[in-house]
């Protein structure tokens, strides 16, 4: 039996609540999925899978493109940081760059809690071999980071910093807590770029393509990292307090003991392993507006994807 060390402690340190009289422990933090490459290519494959790639993906690259030029000219000065938090495989920066000015002059900077993304990153951007990528420095880091990392990038080339938040991920925190964050993390001038997707009609419609096999092939990895087979629990997906969580029922009694601590499982526990909300366009629009001075949302032609521009 293999556990994961952070994600044993990241359950131990968060314990369980009792919801009517299920014990459900809650390790839904978006830092946890791609910890593994195991983690990290079971992503991938939910990115490649068609209907996420089109409703998903090639929305926000389409915008990316489309809107590339009009979000540099934001930026006060020619020569910037690019961070890319939770850059993946680098491929949404890659549409971003090359749909810029030339007399632009960037300085890449990655940022991922996975190596195996961060290396893909950067040899996706270095592969560009373009003129507008002055210096490529990574971060291996979570976002509670950025603080240190603006702070080590600002210097007298390089005085601001262009964030690019995409792939939805920001739908993965509550938002006021993180926003409230990572804005203060920003310096008056800088700009941050969410790619989020945004709600049409109902609030709470779709579970279905939530219980899709590719995300228990995804976060499988997750529950292996506690110390559990695949036969000893089920995945699913629900609605509950306006967001969708997928988790685990646990379906045997199971102790596990890791490095002189011991957590008892009881069959039908239920482990959270992720969750995502999503607003309309003018719930994320007030939002983003309570932490920046500028707020500019764009959506694509479906109305179902959006760019939203903030500057500090």
């Amino acid at each position: 039996m293999h556990v994961n060390n952070i994600i044993f402690h990241e359950l131990i340190k968060r314990g369980y609540s009792v919801r009517g009289n299920t014990r459900v422990w809650d390790i839904s933090d978006s830092r946890l999925w791609y910890l593994t490459p195991a983690l990290s290519k079971g992503f991938l494959n939910l990115k490649r899978f068609n209907p996420y790639r089109k409703n998903v993906v090639e929305r926000e690259i389409a915008l990316i493109k489309q809107h590339a030029k009009m979000i540099s000219a934001t930026m006060p000065l020619a020569a910037y940081n690019l961070i890319d938090l939770g850059s993946g495989s680098g491929v949404k920066a890659e549409a971003f760059i090359e749909s810029l000015p030339r007399t632009i002059r960037l300085r890449y900077c990655p940022v991922d809690i996975s190596s195996y993304y961060l290396g893909l990153a950067t040899s996706r951007i270095r592969g560009m071999k373009s003129k507008k990528i002055a210096a490529i420095k990574p971060f291996l880091s979570d976002f509670k980071d950025l603080h240190s990392i603006a702070g080590i990038l600002r210097n007298g080339t390089y005085q601001r910093n262009l964030v690019l938040l995409l792939g939805e991920t920001l739908s993965h925190y509550e938002i006021n807590d993180f926003l409230f964050q990572l804005s203060k993390d920003m310096f008056k001038g800088d700009v941050l770029v969410i790619g989020n997707g945004i709600r049409k009609g109902k609030r709470l419609v779709g579970l279905d393509k939530y219980r899709i096999p590719l995300f228990n092939e995804w976060f499988i990895h997750v529950m292996r990292g506690l110390g559990f087979k695949e036969n000893e629990v089920k995945y699913d997906a629900r609605f509950t307090n306006n967001r969708v969580e997928g988790l685990y029922r646990i379906g045997v009694e199971k102790k596990i003991t890791y490095k002189g601590k011991t957590v008892a499982f009881k069959e039908g526990d239920e482990v959270v392993v992720g969750m995502q909300y999503k607003y309309y366009p003018k719930e994320l629009q007030k939002f983003c507006k309570m932490y920046f001075s500028e707020v500019k949302l764009i959506t694509d032609k479906t109305e179902d994807y959006a760019l939203v521009i903030c500057k500090k």
